[in-house]
């Protein structure tokens, strides 16, 4: 392979390049060397020296142009015109360059300029004209010709039109085109109509008198005498070649005088009326007998042009030019007997060209198809007209299929050649590539160095740059060899010092040739470059936006373990506190002064506990938002007393609502007993959640009113309500959702139905809710707060608010298709009232229901239900008391755990309630313990093992590999049972609990978290065993 030299093409110092300015180019063609010696210091242009870089700028474009293109400079109007547009005007060139143009002689295309300019002089607008007719002057010749013609206005220093430029563009072959169609469905349209020859004729000729450019006169000669006939071999020939005769059974003997029956576009009195064909050919030249002899030996349509025309067709039109070209068409019947002779003289303003002979059959085969069906009995003539008519409608919509697909490949032809995308097609077999500009303009080459470059056996590689050559050499072989369309992307050959490579897609298609070997290959090449380095740099930023992630990430976790930490130990003695002062009080005979302390000391506790439990709460919104951000909460139903869940909420606050001498209680509708008779399918945690948000804020906003109340009021109906008529809530609107994302429910389907119909058959309800206080209330302007992230009315952030709780809510209850509204009265009170819909549920003998513990020990994860503690179903006489379910007592429990602190806590709370505790440091001091207790050993000195509460984060060995290690050795028969354990962390993001659930732990509690309700979750795993 011939070495590759690298070659910026559009380097300044590169010699292949070619000026664009043809004043400062040298001469390369004949015209521009007639340009650059013209005196333009004699025109208003003036010397070529003089002209400013703006003037240079507008005589290149129209100069470089293929298509015909006019200047017209300056108040004077001087004209500059390229070379295509000299050949326009003919004559008027080289007068007219560098002419005034009102000083030019008249001239309809200089005429129609000037009135197109002036309005771009006045105005500043340009101007166009469609189909513009024009004579032209061809070979000597005045040709008429269609344009369309643009003058666009060039401002100048001032901003007023200084200069015009005038663009042609030819469509005189689309113009004749379609004037030939419209005139072939005029002369069908008109002749199909008639019934006799007699009729025909003329109607015929007014078809081409009312639309025939093409034509400039016609005449028709009839054969009129049936009983002179002639024999055709008799007739005077130039030679003895024998007639041509279409059929075998045509008859021996032709009508030998035919008469002139009708004409267009000339006198009859000029005009032979009798031609007959068996006079011999006159020596003086050619007559028209002699041309209709020649028609009906051929059968065909025979031209005549210039000086080979019968006398009698030289003739002149109306505007004095001589027609130098005429057809005569022969008119036969079924048998071949000619019955006329149609005679059109030819446009002299259109050249003959394949196009116009192709027209004239056409017309002569709709003219002969006619005659002999008007020649044919009635019931034959019925039949031939239809079968016409069919076969005249599929050749009109052949012919119109042909130009709608000549016309497309003359379209693509034009897009290929200004098409953006480069384009190529490459002969393996002869070794040559054609490409368009786009091309050139897009690998940086040019036609001339691919031509020298063709000979070699991939020409196209020369601009590959040495980086993808390997990739592309391959890409190339698998097309060859495979036969199979390729794609492949690579960078365009430059300078090694580029800062901005160019890079394209190159797609190619191979054909066949009909022994399946690839003889040519075609394909499109597209620059890709701002593509590539949108997407190095979008790479790079996800790069950057990952370590960001990973970062704050980190940050949160450190966050989040260094607070929930202290908050576990908080929630631990504060629980003691209160413990150890229960049992005093109970005990104690101090005098009273000593009950008063205790009972400071009691405040004091809860004090602490009700802090850590705000904090807590914080943390557990946050969380929620960042899951609403993500689009991974989702509803789990389960089968529950609504009832239930509003007594745990009131139970959880009722030391908080007591010391602020709050009275709440739970009101229990008609509508719900109506419609409710126990358990539902609903979201405990979710409902909770929404319930505790409603709850806390009306005692933050109650506590300090003369009257202190709070109710909450179940409900239920069967249709969604509009509002409720009670207290006049009105709804608000539902947020939008994104479209695609998993909180958007597909068309027919809501949140409702796609998480409750594989759970629940029951009858569908609306839960209504609501919670009334007689707090400070909200004016309308606090309202209009209310339900947005990080906002509160003023009233509510004088009682300490995250702005988190009611946006919150409002969005839980939506994803359960339910709606939140507000009613309010400032210094009377506020009542925020929801519904969500559920199903009802069959109770079941010895079912046990779901109580939720809003703890974050419980997070929601997808795949993963959090476990509930279990209580049995309640009775609705037993509302006013919560049980909860009695833990297993003496449990032994392997605490492991690295900070001090908490391992401390932790295992003197869990020794408080009757467990056994044994501590560990880290992961590896866990599995060296195990090996000590009965799971791993028979002896009777093993110490018992039931459950280990295992710390995720730690030194040595963290967690995560201290359960894959234990999970392991039990599968491989190092221990005698699955043994339960129940991960602790800090971190209660959902892909740390994915984590640590995957690695084995059977459930996750996150700190803080209260001794009490973590030993319902322990004696649950441990008196199940259902530990997969």
């Amino acid at each position: 392979m011939t070495p590759l030299t690298p070659l910026s093409p559009f380097s300044v110092t590169n010699p292949q390049r070619k000026l664009a300015d043809w004043t400062l180019a040298e001469a390369t063609s004949p015209w521009f060397h007639f340009l650059k010696h013209f005196p333009w210091s004699d025109t208003p242009f003036g010397a070529i020296e003089t002209w400013s870089l703006e003037l240079r700028r507008s005589t290149a474009k129209i100069m470089n142009s293929p298509d015909p293109r006019i200047l017209i400079f300056g108040d004077e109007k001087a004209v500059m015109y390229n070379e295509a547009f000299a050949a326009i005007i003919g004559r008027h060139h080289p007068s007219s360059l560098g002419a005034p143009l009102p000083g030019i002689p008249v001239d309809k295309v200089f005429e129609l300029i000037y009135d197109m300019s002036r309005d771009a002089y006045d105005n500043g607008k340009g101007a166009r004209l469609i189909n513009q007719e024009l004579l032209v002057d061809r070979n000597g010749t005045s040709v008429q010709s269609f344009w369309d013609i643009i003058l666009s206005p060039l401002p100048g220093a001032d901003g007023y039109c200084d200069s015009v430029v005038g663009e042609f563009t030819e469509t005189t072959d689309a113009v004749v085109q379609d004037q030939r169609r419209v005139q072939g469905v005029d002369i069908f349209e008109s002749i199909s109509r008639v019934e006799t020859l007699s009729e025909l004729w003329p109607k015929f000729l007014e078809a081409l008198e009312h639309n025939a450019p093409d034509i400039s006169y016609a005449m028709i000669y009839s054969a009129v005498d049936e009983s002179s006939r002639i024999c055709p071999d008799d007739l005077p020939t130039p030679d003895d070649t024998p007639l041509y005769s279409p059929f075998e059974t045509s008859p021996s003997y032709f009508a030998e005088r035919f008469q002139l029956v009708d004409s267009m576009g000339l006198s009859a009195d000029i005009l032979d009326p009798i031609i007959d064909l068996s006079i011999a050919e006159h020596p003086s030249g050619p007559s028209l007998a002699g041309t209709f002899r020649e028609a009906l030996k051929t059968n065909d349509v025979v031209s005549h042009f210039g000086q080979k025309l019968p006398r009698e067709l030289l003739v002149s039109t109306s505007d004095s030019v001589r027609v130098n070209s005429a057809c005569v068409l022969p008119v036969s019947d079924l048998n071949g007997k000619p019955l006329a002779f149609a005679v059109l003289g030819l446009n002299p303003r259109r050249p003959f060209s394949e196009q116009t002979s192709g027209f004239i059959h056409y017309i002569r085969e709709a003219v002969c198809k006619h005659a002999i069906l008007v020649s044919l009995p009635k019931a034959q003539q019925d039949f031939q007209r239809k079968y016409e008519e069919t076969t005249m409608a599929l050749s009109h919509q052949l012919r119109l299929s042909i130009l709608k697909a000549k016309k497309k490949e003359e379209k693509f032809l034009r897009i290929a050649r200004s098409a953006p995308l480069g384009m190529y097609l490459y002969s393996p077999k002869e070794r040559t590539i054609q490409v368009n500009d786009a091309y050139l303009n897009i690998t940086g080459t040019t036609k001339e160095s691919l031509n020298r470059e063709s000979a070699l056996e991939l020409p196209w590689l020369q601009t590959v740059s040495e980086e993808c050559l390997d990739t592309a050499v391959k890409e190339w072989q698998h097309l060859m060899t495979e036969k199979t369309p390729s794609a492949i992307e690579y960078k365009i050959r430059g300078s090694p010092d580029d800062l901005n490579p160019r890079w394209v897609s190159a797609t190619s298609f191979p054909d066949l040739d009909e022994n399946g070997d690839v003889y040519l290959i075609h394909g499109w090449l597209v620059d890709i470059s701002d593509r590539v380095a949108k997407e190095t740099l979008l790479a790079q930023r996800l790069e950057d936006a990952l370590e960001t992630k990973k970062a704050t990430e980190h940050f949160l976790d450190m966050v989040s373990h260094e607070m929930r930490n202290p908050l576990s130990a908080i929630f631990q003695c504060s629980d003691e506190i209160l413990e150890i002062i229960q049992k005093h009080l109970k005990q104690s005979r101090s005098p009273e002064i000593m009950a008063t302390q205790f009972k400071l000391l009691e405040d004091a506790a809860q004090t602490i506990s009700l802090c850590a439990q705000h904090q807590s709460n914080i943390f557990n919104d946050i969380l929620t938002v960042s899951k609403l951000d993500s689009q991974l909460l989702t509803i789990m139903p389960g089968k529950v007393r609504p009832t239930d869940v509003v007594q745990k909420a009131l139970k959880m606050y009722e030391q908080e609502a007591r010391r602020s001498d709050i009275n709440a209680s739970l009101v229990v509708q008609d509508t719900y007993a109506e419609h409710i008779t126990g358990f539902v399918m609903v979201d405990p945690d979710r409902l909770l959640q929404v319930i505790i948000n409603l709850l806390t804020n009306a005692i933050k906003h109650t506590r300090s009113c003369r009257e202190r109340s709070i109710v909450i009021s179940l409900g239920a109906s069967t249709s969604e309500p509009d509002e409720l008529a009670s207290n006049q809530v009105v709804y608000m609107p539902q947020t939008p959702r994104k479209l695609n994302s998993p909180l958007t429910p597909a068309p027919e389907e809501d949140h409702f139905s796609a998480a409750f119909n594989d759970t629940c058959s029951g009858e569908e309800i609306f839960l209504h809710v609501t919670v009334q206080d007689t707090g400070c209330g909200l004016s309308e302007s606090e309202m209009n707060l209310l339900f947005k992230r990080f906002s509160q009315p003023k009233t509510y952030g004088q009682y300490g608010s995250s702005g988190l709780g009611l946006f919150l809510s409002k969005e839980l209850i939506e994803l359960q298709s339910g709606r939140i509204g507000v009613s309010s009265i400032e210094d009377v009170g506020t009542s925020f009232s929801f519904y969500i819909k559920c199903r009802t549920a069959v109770e079941e003998p010895g079912l046990m229901t779901l109580i939720p513990t809003l703890v974050p020990s419980s997070p929601r994860i997808k795949g993963h239900r959090p476990r509930m503690s279990r209580t049995e179903a309640f009775d609705d006489k037993d509302l006013g008391f919560l049980r909860q379910p009695s833990p297993v007592r003496n449990l032994h429990v392997l605490v492991v755990e690295d900070n001090p602190l908490n391992q401390r806590l932790c295992a003197k709370q869990l020794r408080n309630q009757g467990c056994t505790v044994h501590t560990a440091d880290h992961g590896l001091d866990a599995l060296e313990f195990l090996s000590k207790t009965n799971i791993a050993s028979s002896s009777p000195s093993a110490l018992k093992l039931d459950i280990i509460l295992l710390d995720i984060e730690m030194p040595v060995m963290d967690g995560l590999t201290c359960i894959r290690k234990i999970r392991a050795m039990e599968d491989e028969g190092f221990f005698k049972r699955r043994l339960p354990v129940i991960a602790v962390t800090a971190n209660a993001r959902n892909e740390q609990i994915e984590a640590a659930l995957e690695a084995g732990v059977n459930d996750v509690v996150t700190k803080p978290f209260r001794i009490p309700e973590l030993l319902v979750q322990m004696s649950a795993l441990v008196s199940g065993r259902d530990l997969g």
